[in-house]
């Protein structure tokens, strides 16, 4: 198979089988979407349509957020404004409403405009602050976006499932559950700006029979606050600090939210968040949804001769890789960490520019991707000096480029734009090694606090959707020193084809894709050990990064004469088999555990193609051969054919046996790695 054809495959293809539909996936019941059709129905459609002078209460006990405006609560000031509410139907899937309310007074205007889905029980929304006066507002604080109970059981208790973010450790995305004791808060927030800091914007409150998933859309520092009372399960979400007036004519928007409502267990819950995300939020290449890709990364401090050495090996033994991915260092004039502000080519390394690359690899079809950190200007570099005015400077040595100024986000389109055609790239990879919060915060007059978050995050999405409508070829890869700035704002224009700087360790990346998965459809991580299939599948998952390049002490070197070509093309195409299952529903099957002793295992099930696969990984200290694994969401009745890909011969058991009894799995190897696949029988 030639080159062009083996990519098309591993894109075309495999989008017709992880295509937009989410009818092959865990289907919504007729209850939720009537849970989620009332309180809708509650909150955009059932507030009373009044004018303050007719002396009744233009809101009622269903307001779902909350702010302080003047010194009052909101509860009390919209009694007083003018409310318009209106719905339209975007398309079969998708219907807004809107609940716009009007100080007359200020001429402060709140629009709520909200989404309902029709195919999911889930509603998102996003508010917006527009001062329509003569004169600055008073001040508008304590936004939130969301603040409102949350459906709960009378009977048993309520769990806050939630996950840890990204600080580069093993303990990154692990799950986390927190029971929601009567009188008592839990608060949660990423602490440096970035949005999965710390802690994954994405929750799942579950109650006995049922639940309700949170996300939240927000790259720069929010907050959230989750409470049990007699009422329920009391939420409170937005930027973590607001205490601002607008200027005549300004406007601000809030994090967007969005709820998914659920029946049974929380992990119904989780894989209905999944299929909302991956119906609605997924990135488009070309007008279509990503199929995430498989990458080849590098460093980009290396000569060109060698890169371009890695890049005809590539398509000469005809690799299924979608993008040649070169890291930081090929600018500049110091090291990577330095140099960021001086975006010019390394003469040394690169004497003619990228031109013999993309010569190289595009005639195969395949794309150059290229890292870029935009936002972080290092002191002294060319930028630093020539564009302070469009800096956020608080003393460090680093300085934060402000996307909040319309003529920096301007130049900096331009300027990516401008090397996007120039190298020929089909992923623009974004780097963020700072935590911004600092330099928003000082930027801030007393009376301005989070404006500055506002509008450099505002500006990231401007920036972002700007790119992408010039280069619908585009996708971008979403890095902040590793996963630190993944939420459902980001989700919907870039991936985390990098989503930890933690250990590049087979347990480690095994226990990032347990957590991860349970919330992000969509990610990739390190690959490192060319010839091992326990470290290669321990970092399988949506996407796939293969970092196969030798380096020694120093720059990268040309492959050696005994890379293990055949091993990788098997593998690789192996993988484009799985691939597609990556995109339907996720079941962990033991628990999650950090052990070298263990046993971890996790299945993903396709439901529309009868069709599913279990990984397992006995751990390198585990003394036991075999272990016997549950299965989910089956048909009882039916019968399954199972099959060991590294094994010839299947076996067969009905979906009850394998729900009941469970899939008996033997690893020989310590460490070792195992995927099984099932298909129903016709």
């Amino acid at each position: 198979m030639n080159a062009n054809r083996l990519v098309w495959l591993s894109s075309a293809a495999a989008l017709w089988l992880v295509g937009a539909q989410a009818a092959w996936a865990i289907v919504p019941t007729p209850a939720e979407m009537a849970e989620a059709r009332q309180w809708v129905a509650a909150r955009f459609e059932g507030v009373e349509q009044a004018k303050p002078e007719a002396g009744r209460s233009a809101i009622d006990a269903t307001s779902f957020f909350s702010f302080t405006y003047d010194g009052r609560p909101s509860a009390e000031v919209l009694k007083t404004w003018e409310l318009k509410q209106a719905s339209r139907a975007l398309d079969e899937k998708r219907t807004e409403h809107s609940l716009t309310y009007t100080d007359a007074k200020t001429g402060l205007v709140l629009r709520c405009v909200g989404v309902e889905y029709r195919d999911f029980p889930a509603v998102e929304w996003v508010i917006t602050f527009e001062n329509t006066g003569q004169a600055d507002t008073p001040i508008l604080e304590a936004i939130q976006a969301i603040d409102t109970p949350l459906p709960r059981s009378e009977a048993g208790q309520s769990v806050l499932h939630w996950a840890k973010g990204s600080v580069a450790s093993f303990d990154d995305f692990a799950p986390q559950e927190t029971e929601l004791k009567p009188d008592a808060n839990v608060h949660l927030q990423p602490g440096d700006g970035r949005s999965s800091c710390q802690v994954l914007p994405f929750f799942n409150v579950a109650n006995p029979g049922g639940g309700v998933v949170l996300a939240v859309g927000w790259s720069g520092e929010w907050a959230a606050d989750f409470s049990r009372n007699p009422h329920g399960v009391a939420v409170k979400a937005g930027m973590a600090r607001t205490h601002l007036r607008l200027h005549p004519g300004e406007s601000t928007r809030t994090p967007r939210m969005l709820l998914v409502f659920y029946e049974r267990d929380r992990w119904r819950g989780q894989n209905l968040l999944r299929q909302v995300i991956l119906s609605h939020y997924r990135p488009k290449r070309n007008g279509q949804p990503l199929v995430a890709p498989i990458t080849w990364g590098t460093w980009g401090g290396s000569r060109c001769d060698v890169h371009l050495d890695y890049i005809q090996k590539i398509v000469q033994h005809d690799l299924p890789i979608d993008y040649y991915w070169m890291d930081a260092e090929w600018y500049g004039q110091g090291s990577w960490a330095t140099s960021v502000g001086d975006w010019q080519i390394r003469k040394d390394l690169f004497p003619e520019g990228f031109k013999p690359l993309r010569d190289a690899i595009s005639p195969s079809g395949r794309q150059l991707m290229l890292w870029f950190e935009p936002e972080r200007v290092f002191k002294g570099t060319p930028w630093h000096k020539e564009h302070r005015d469009w800096l956020l400077d608080i003393g460090n040595d680093n300085c934060l480029w402000n996307l909040g100024n319309p003529a920096a986000r301007k130049f900096l389109t331009d300027f990516i734009s401008t090397k996007i055609e120039e190298f020929g790239l089909g992923c623009y990879r974004q780097d963020f090694n700072m935590s911004p919060l600092p330099y928003w915060q000082a930027a801030d007059p007393a009376d301005r606090q989070g404006i500055a978050e506002i509008r450099h995050v505002e500006g990231l999405y401007a920036f972002w959707d700007e790119l992408l409508a010039r280069h619908p070829n585009l996708i971008i890869d979403n890095c902040a020193s590793g996963g630190r700035r993944i939420d459902l704002e980001t989700t919907g224009r870039s991936t985390p084809f990098w989503r930890t700087d933690g250990p590049r360790d087979a347990v480690a990346h095994q226990c990032h894709t347990y957590g991860l998965m349970a919330w992000v459809p969509l990610s990739a991580t390190s690959q490192d050990l060319e010839g091992n299939n326990y470290e290669f599948r321990s970092s399988m998952s949506s996407a796939l990064c293969v970092n196969w390049f030798h380096s020694g002490d120093g720059p990268m070197k040309k492959l050696p004469a005994d890379f293990p070509f055949a091993w990788a093309k098997q593998t690789l195409e192996q993988y484009l088999t799985l691939r597609p299952l990556y995109y339907g529903d996720y079941y962990p099957l033991t628990p999650y555990t950090q052990e070298r002793a263990a046993w971890m295992a996790w299945q993903f099930d396709r439901p529309d193609l009868g069709q599913g696969m279990v990984q397992a990984f006995r751990r390198d200290k585990s003394d036991d051969e075999s272990a016997r694994v549950k299965l989910h969401a089956l048909e009882p009745d039916a019968r399954y054919t199972l099959t060991n890909v590294d094994a010839a011969g299947a076996t067969e058991m009905t979906g009850r046996e394998l729900m009941a009894d469970g899939l008996a799995i033997a690893i020989k190897d310590r460490p070792g790695a195992v995927v099984i696949t099932y298909r129903k029988a016709k």
